[in-house]
């Protein structure tokens, strides 16, 4: 293009006029996308009157999409002028080109307002992500002067609007200088993402984080979205739950839903832990109080979020039966908010402790890691109701979760005295909501605090555990209505038992704990209630009991395991001929058992089970055959195989067993 044409007279007169030019941004937008690509022989003046142009001031988000949209496509455009013109044979490379192009972009937007150059910045560093698929392999470095370029404007705005700066503040009020900040942040926060991690950390990382985390505060409204939550809510005829759609809450949703820094909540979290990650691995000593505070923001949040949805109907809602179908829209809005705050701290909390794991502490004024594994279990209590939506904390949970919790407790399980702190602290909170044991809030809260204190099991001393985790978990033991706090009591007591069971194996000294010796008798009865139909299932049950005398085996007298057993065979023989799927339940945990017993204890044992044995129907028998024949092949220590092979091959013949020659032939390769 030699000469200027009417498109390029139009878009220069249009750059030139205020923010009530008559030209549409969508057109503006369109022609500068055209004319940076195909304008010679440089762009530079073309960029320059851009960066000084009026029409983008008051500084809006939409205005400075306007601009990130539009050098995002012109680098689009200008790969395929390129590539159109490239069948000369001398040539320059398309990333030669590209370089050049960029670099005249850049030098025409020195002197830009900083938050201009940001955004036109941006625009170009995710346009050359883009097409860097149409470069070949050895020639995708084109994004290098856009990365610096990006890294020093967005050093610039931090360093013009920040409100620690004296100088600055005669200058800007510090709400624009916040607002700015907020908005340059959610600008930049995915071509950041884009840059590598040498020059990430020349950012300043601890006014960075800073400013990321007064964002998501504000996405979130500081956790007070949910506060006009009571108060709107009402009953509709026949529904219980009813929320007007002109109502505090409905509007607050709605204005936290679409505020600008909600819509990019994902891309400033992954922000945010990336600049974590790095604070750590390149200052710890710095970046230490700085993520202890960024966490306790998080916990904060969190909290008062629990605290205004736990006084509502809502939070004891258990059907969608009981809104009305305006409020469905409602709530729907709510929970997405919810689920987003349990993913942005997720993905915040997760980073940093797995950097943290790795950086030993130096010093006693510095938080300690356990300290902050802590401050991260407390927000997730707090989103305890959350998260029970997802299957809750422990197995059951999706793998980032998953990863975070047992992170957290691995870290917080590191220092004794924390753990013990923590586990007490959680049972005393707990032991508070027993008369509110039916609501699911609480419901799920003790799930989750019954999760956290199973895999801290091995670490708490013997007086935390019988004052408060067992009496915590003691209500629980029996009551199958809420399926996850059954299950997750059960785990915490085996844990306790498999604990105890690891300590006597590793221990040269007789004496066991007195408290796990105690409550072994108690536990044989509680699995014998709970073997009946829908309570703890046939694999359950088999795991349990198994758990529990190996347990009672680890001590030397053995008088405990056998009364595990005992208890056993009592509930065969009390258990009524009617109940024929009990009874083979109580017979497969007692097989179950095999592995657990010492040599001493095998023989009286296995006279019962070749009892019953004998005594099933064909179909049964065949199942407690196979049963055993497992026990016997896969779990059954070094020293009583022996015995069990010798006691199997005088029954094979009479039970017929199929895999009976293959273990004949095999039962050698037991012994390795």
């Amino acid at each position: 293009m030699a000469t200027p044409d009417r498109g390029h007279t139009l878009l220069l007169s249009s750059l030139g006029r205020s923010n009530n030019t008559k030209t549409s941004l969508s057109t503006i937008q369109a022609l500068i996308v055209h004319y940076l690509a195909n304008i010679h022989p440089s762009p530079t003046p073309l960029a320059a009157t851009i960066v000084s142009s009026p029409i983008f001031r008051p500084f809006s988000h939409s205005n400075l999409e306007v601009l990130i949209t539009s050098f995002r496509h012109a680098v689009h455009s200008k790969i395929r002028v390129l590539k159109a013109d490239s069948s000369g044979l001398f040539s320059p490379s398309i990333d030669t080109q590209l370089n050049v192009w960029s670099l005249a972009i850049f030098q025409g937007l020195e002197g830009g307002h900083a938050i201009i150059r940001l955004a036109c910045c941006s625009g170009l560093l995710l346009g050359l992500e883009d097409i860097l698929q149409h470069l070949p392999e050895n020639k995708r470095d084109v994004k290098g002067i856009a990365e610096d370029e990006l890294v020093m404007t967005f050093a610039d705005v931090i360093d013009q609007f920040s409100t620690s700066d004296t100088w600055g503040k005669e200058f800007h009020s510090a709400a624009e200088s916040a607002d700015a900040l907020a908005l340059s942040l959610i600008i930049a926060s995915q071509p950041l993402l884009l840059v590598p991690s040498q020059k990430f950390t020349a950012l300043p990382l601890s006014h960075l984080l800073g400013l990321i985390m007064r964002t998501i505060e504000d996405a979130f409204d500081g956790g007070r979205f949910l506060s006009s939550l009571k108060s709107s809510l009402c009953s509709k005829a026949e529904f219980k739950i009813h929320i007007p759609l002109d109502s505090p809450i409905s509007k607050s949703i709605k204005n936290v839903l679409n505020s600008t820094s909600m819509t990019h909540i994902s891309s400033i979290s992954k922000l945010c832990a990336r600049t974590i990650s790095l604070f750590v691995d390149h200052r710890p000593n710095l970046a230490l109080p700085l993520i202890s505070e960024a966490y306790q923001k998080l916990n904060s949040i969190t909290a008062h979020v629990e605290t205004d949805w736990f006084p509502t109907s809502l939070s004891g809602a258990t059907s969608q039966n009981l809104l009305s179908p305006d409020t469905r829209e409602v709530t729907t809005a709510i929970w997405a908010t919810l689920k987003t705050l349990l993913f942005s701290v997720i993905m915040i909390t997760e980073a940093g402790l797995s950097a943290l794991v790795y950086i030993p502490s130096t010093s006693a004024v510095l938080p300690s890691t356990s300290t902050l594994a802590e401050i991260v279990l407390q927000a997730l209590s707090h989103l305890s109701f959350v998260i029970a939506q997802f299957g809750g904390a422990g197995h059951g949970a999706f793998d980032e979760l998953k990863r975070l919790f047992y992170l957290a407790l691995d870290v917080l399980g590191s220092d004794v005295i924390e753990s013990n702190k923590y586990a007490r602290d959680i049972c005393v909170v707990e032991s508070g909501l027993d008369s509110l044991l039916a609501h699911p809030f609480y419901r799920a809260k003790k799930a989750f605090a019954l999760s956290a204190i199973e895999q801290l099991i091995p670490v708490l001393n013997e007086s935390t555990i019988q004052e408060l985790v067992f009496p915590t978990c003691l209500p629980h033991l029996s009551d199958a209505s809420h399926r996850e706090t059954f299950e997750s009591a059960h785990s915490v007591v085996l844990a306790i038992f498999a604990s105890h069971a690891q300590k006597a194996s590793k221990s040269t000294s007789p004496q066991g704990s007195g408290f796990t010796k105690k409550i072994v008798p108690f536990y044989a009865n509680c699995l014998i209630d709970n073997s009946v139909q829908g309570r703890l299932s046939t694999l359950q049950l088999q795991l349990a009991f198994a758990a529990l005398v190996r347990s009672a085996a680890s001590a030397a007298d053995l008088s405990l395991a056998w009364f595990c057993i005992d208890c056993l065979l009592a509930a065969i023989a009390s258990t009524s001929d009617h109940d024929n799927e009990r009874n083979h339940r109580l017979h497969l945990t007692l097989i179950s058992c095999v592995p657990s017993v010492p040599l001493a204890l095998l023989p009286r044992l296995l006279d019962p089970i070749r009892s019953f044995m004998d005594a099933a129907q064909d179909e049964k028998r065949q199942e407690l055959i196979d049963a055993l024949f497992a026990e016997i092949k896969e779990r059954v220590g070094d020293r009583e195989k022996e015995y069990m092979i010798r006691w199997w091959g005088e029954l094979r013949i009479k039970w017929a067993h199929t895999d009976t020659v293959f273990f004949c032939i095999h039962g050698s390769d037991m012994f390795s």
